[in-house]
């Protein structure tokens, strides 16, 4: 891919995600990689990923803002699936888990008690901007994080993610479309 079109490319990902530019730069090459790995010569490339939006219902406009800044907040965080990965962006913290490794997705019934943004406990991550809409993901074998300072810039193992979702039953339905093994009760 030319450098102008990875250009183009770039600030359109901007104006959709409202990424940085290094960001979504960063994001339309390792999409373009893949669907180059993925596409054997004259076959269509890969569907685009689903989008399934963070819920930030609880988060205070403080909060919120500071999230937005990180990119994250209403208008950054989300959680993608595509064939191969679950990508979940929350402000800093970025995760990207192989859909082989998806072994659960179900609803959550886990109490935040007023808890919002990303926490850590024994590689289970909650990534939540509310306690609603609460979908628990079990990952084996773990996967890890990027560095960022939410994961004190070390790569954090990752066995669970339990997220708030704007679509919690949408989302379930995408990450088991085509994998009868996952359990979701």
């Amino acid at each position: 891919m030319a450098h102008d079109k990875i250009k183009a490319a770039a600030r359109r990902r901007m104006a959709q995600t409202g990424e940085s530019y290094a960001a979504a730069r960063r994001e339309v090459i390792r999409e373009f990689q893949t669907a180059g790995r993925s596409n054997p010569p004259g076959e269509q490339p890969a569907a685009q990923p689903e989008r399934f939006a963070i819920s930030y219902d609880d988060m205070g406009p403080i909060s919120t803002w500071a999230d937005t800044l990180l990119g994250g907040g209403p208008a950054g965080g989300r959680i993608e699936v595509d064939a191969t990965e679950l990508r979940l962006r929350m402000a800093d913290f970025k995760v990207d888990v192989p859909r082989t490794s998806v072994r659960r997705a179900a609803r959550s019934s886990r109490q935040t008690k007023g808890t919002i943004g990303v926490h850590s406990k024994g590689g289970s991550w909650l990534a939540n901007g509310s306690a609603n809409g609460l979908v628990a993901i079990t990952i084996d074998p773990p996967c890890h994080t990027q560095r960022s300072p939410s994961t004190l810039f070390r790569r954090a193992t990752v066995s669970e993610l339990i997220v708030s979702l704007e679509d919690p039953d949408g989302f379930i339905a995408a990450v088991q479309h085509g994998r009868d093994d996952l359990l979701s009760a």
